[in-house]
C-alpha cells in the first residue's frame, strides 16, 4: 500500500493533460520478488514511484515504457527466467519464473487512480486495489512512537488513540493517519472492518478494561494487548463471560512475536511482525524451515 500513497502522491501534482505509464505485475508464475498488484510509476523525466521487481526489470521496463507513452495504448510483457540466467536480456536475474506486467498511461483523473484513492481515502475495496490495513492504537506513550513510524513505512493506517493532550500531538506522531482525542473512562464505540487491528498500549488497568471488550466485540482482525498475561486474564476474569470464544480467538496477549524484543523499537516490530502473520495467515516461523513455496503458490 505504501507504493499507492506514493503514486498518489505524485499524480496530485499532474497538470490535467499530463500521463505517465503505470507498470502493474498481473501474473507470476514460479520465483518473483514482486506479487501480483505490485506497481511502479513512470514518469515523463524518467523519475519513477515503487518497483515492480527486486531490481532486476525496472531498467527493462523503463525501455518499454516508452513505447507506451509514444502510442498511447496499454500493452502487456511477458518476462520469461525460466531458462538461463542471461534469459532476459542479459539481466542475470536470480528469480526463475514468468512475470506478466501491464504498461498503461494513466493521469490524475485516469480510473485505476481514482480507485486506488477511494481505496486510501475512503477504504473502498475495487477489484484493482484493495484497501490498506489500518490500525486502531489505544495508548500515546513513549513505546507508541516507534510503532506508528515502522507500521507507516509499510503503508499502514494508524489511528492514535489517547486523552492525555500533551502526548496526542502531531509532533510526536508525524506518520499518523489520524490522532483521536479519547474521553477517560468513557464506554467506546469502534467503526472498524476486517483489514483493521486493534492494539492496546495504555498501561492503564482500568483503560484497558474499556478498550479491550470493545476489539473483541468489533470486527477486527487482530487484537494485541500490552503487558503481562495474568493481567489480561485478570481483565477477562472480571469481564465475566461476556466474549465469545470466537472474539477471544483474535486476542493476542502478550502481544507480539517472540523475538527478545526489550525495547520500545524492537517491540514494535515485534507486535508489526505479529499483525502481519495474522494478516497472511502464517505462523511467524523461519522462512528456511518452511516447506514449499514463500507465497502460497501451487
Amino acid at each position: 500500500m505504501k507504493e499507492i500513497i506514493e503514486i498518489l502522491r505524485s499524480v496530485s501534482s499532474f497538470a490535467d493533460d499530463e500521463k505517465a505509464i503505470l507498470a502493474t505485475v498481473i501474473n507470476v508464475n514460479g520465483s518473483g520478488y514482486r506479487l501480483p498488484g505490485a506497481r511502479m510509476l513512470m514518469l515523463a523525466d524518467g523519475q519513477t514511484v515503487g518497483t515492480v521487481s527486486g531490481g532486476c526489470l525496472e531498467a527493462d521496463v523503463l525501455e518499454r515504457a516508452k513505447k507506451v507513452r509514444e502510442s498511447g495504448k496499454s500493452e502487456v510483457f511477458t518476462y520469461d527466467t525460466t531458462g538461463n540466467e542471461d534469459s532476459v536480456f542479459s539481466l542475470n536475474m536470480g528469480c526463475r519464473g514468468v512475470i506478466d506486467i501491464l504498461l498503461e498511461p494513466v493521469g490524475k483523473d485516469s480510473a485505476l487512480i481514482s480507485e486506488m484513492r477511494a481505496a486510501y481515502e475512503r477504504r473502498e475495496a475495487s477489484e484493482n486495489v484493495e484497501i490498506p490495513v489500518a490500525v486502531m492504537l489505544y495508548g500515546a506513550g513513549a513505546d507508541a512512537v516507534p510503532f506508528v513510524r515502522i507500521a507507516s513505512e509499510l503503508g499502514w493506517q494508524v489511528t492514535v488513540h489517547d486523552h492525555r493532550p500533551a502526548f496526542l500531538t502531531k509532533a510526536r506522531f508525524p506518520d499518523a493517519f489520524a490522532l483521536v482525542s479519547q474521553i477517560i473512562d468513557q464506554p467506546l464505540t469502534i467503526s472498524s472492518d476486517d483489514r483493521t487491528a486493534g492494539v492496546i498500549m495504555t498501561h492503564n488497568y482500568a483503560r484497558d478494561k474499556i478498550v479491550l471488550p470493545a476489539l473483541l466485540k468489533s470486527n477486527v482482525f487482530y487484537v494485541g494487548a500490552l503487558g503481562p498475561k495474568r493481567r489480561t486474564e485478570q481483565i477477562l476474569d472480571e469481564l465475566a463471560g461476556d466474549l465469545t470464544p470466537e472474539q477471544l480467538a483474535r486476542l493476542y496477549a502478550p502481544v507480539g512475536l517472540d523475538i527478545g524484543a526489550d525495547t520500545p523499537e524492537s517491540i514494535a516490530l515485534s507486535i508489526i511482525g505479529e499483525i502481519q502473520s495474522v494478516l497472511k495467515t502464517r505462523n511467524g516461523g523461519h522462512l528456511r524451515n518452511r516447506q514449499g513455496s514463500i507465497y502460497d503458490r501451487k
